[in-house]
Formats: structure tokens, sequence, C-alpha cells
């Protein structure tokens, strides 16, 4: 893809350059197919499609973090950027990975706050278009529309926090990991990987997103291979039977 920037552009959107058409035409098609901005009006979703710049995250490096300058929000357009998250009694951890269609960052933009809570970063290289603080800030006060529709993500970010709340309190840790495994892969969204060998990530990684040891992901993610519901690359995972994974998760309840 063309007209990357290799820079996470928080406090500095001014120095990336807009990107060429041809990008343009895919952020539209990725990101007007599913998530927050596919619910929108017509004359938001293009609002929004002029303003964003194309970013360029490569695996393993922050989009932003904790206390960090405040800036703008982010739509991912291929790859997954994993939250992570932290309170007065732990260190941060990673709760979730954002799929395709997924926008993240908006606080600063909704409550005026100077500096970023959480840290996101990307676990495979990934794909974002990015709508810098500014013009969204001016967007806000200009077009009562516009506000309704920004302030909605915030509305995604409690279903998801629930989703997550949810399956953490699945007490059967093969369940549990399923559950997990079907949220953060996006496979029931129609999220398709952007590797034939299936989705990146590790298994220390799901352990601790189902907060079990890697010694147990290891073991129940065999039980699912072996079931033929998942293959197992190395630290890449493809889900092959959907339907019997989602069956699993629910026969807990």
């Amino acid at each position: 893809m063309s007209a990357r920037s290799n820079q996470t552009p928080d406090g500095r959107a001014e120095d990336i350059p807009r990107a060429p058409e041809q990008w343009r035409a895919l952020c539209a098609a990725r990101l007007g197919a599913r998530g927050w901005l596919s619910q929108q009006p017509e004359r938001f979703r293009q609002q929004m499609l002029d303003m964003v710049v194309a970013v360029h995250v490569p695996r393993g490096t922050p989009v932003f973090s904790v206390n960090g300058p405040p800036g703008g929000i982010y739509g991912i357009i291929s790859g997954g950027i994993g939250i992570e998250g932290s309170g007065p009694y732990n260190v941060p951890r990673l709760g979730h990975i954002l799929r395709a269609g997924s926008w993240f960052g908006h606080g600063p933009v909704l409550t005026g706050r100077g500096h970023r809570v959480q840290n996101m970063r990307a676990l495979e290289d990934s794909e974002l278009a990015y709508a810098p603080l500014a013009p969204l800030r001016a967007l806000l006060q200009s077009d009562n529309e516009a506000a309704r529709c920004i302030s909605s993500i915030a509305d995604g970010g409690n279903i998801l926090g629930t989703r997550i709340i949810s399956d953490l309190l699945i007490p059967t840790v093969p369940h549990r990991i399923a559950a997990v495994l079907l949220r953060v892969t996006g496979i029931e969204d129609g999220i398709e990987p952007d590797h034939p060998e299936g989705f990146r990530i590790t298994q220390t990684e799901l352990g601790e997103m189902a907060n079990v040891s890697r010694a147990l992901v290891n073991r129940v993610l065999g039980d699912f291979a072996r079931a033929g519901w998942i293959t197992k690359h190395y630290n890449r995972l493809r889900v092959d039977d959907l339907a019997s994974l989602q069956a699993f998760a629910a026969s807990q309840v």
C-alpha cells in the first residue's frame, strides 16, 4: 500500500501526507463495510473519509500510550490493534484485539482530555486511517449531526467492555478460551485473516486475554485442533469450524 507513514500521528498530524485516491477508495470500501462508520449517515461517512490520512503501523509498534499526547481517532483497515488496560492494582495487560472496521482513540475528541488513557499497540502489521484531532473538534462544534455520530463510538466501547467482562466471568477454562478466541479474531463479524495460516495470535497473548497460563492455552488449543475446529501454526491460528466453536463456548451456560 502506498502513501504510508511509519510514524503514528498523535500530536503531529499535519506532518502526514494525504493518501492517494486508490488508497482512499480502499479505505472507503473497508471502513464502509463494517463497524462504526458503516452505520453512520452517508454525509458523515464522506466527511470522515475526506479527513483521514494513511498510517502504517508495523507489528509491535505502539499507536499511542497512557499519558501520551492527545490525538484524533483511528479506523482499522487491516491488521490487529491490541488494547492494553490497567488499573490501580495491576500492570498493563492485553485485554482485546481490535480488527478491521473498528475505531478507537475517541477520548480526547469527546472529553477534551489532554492525554491518552490506554496503551494501543499493533499486534501485526496494520493499516490505519487517522482522523486528526483539530478538524474533528471543529466538526463537532459546527455540526450537531456529526457530533452525535462521533459520540456514538463510546456506545460501541461500552458494548465491547461488557463482552470482555462476560467472557472473563466464564468459570471453566476451555469455554472461556473459546469465547475469547471468537471475540479477538472477529470471526463472528465476518473478519477474515490477512494471512492464509490465520490470525497472528501467540499463545501467551491468548492466555493473557483469557487470564490463564500459556500451558493451559496450549492444551486447550490442542483439543480444539484435534476436534477440527481450528488449525494451529507458529504464532498463527485459523478458525475452521465457527459453528462448533460457538456451540462449545455457549455450552457452559
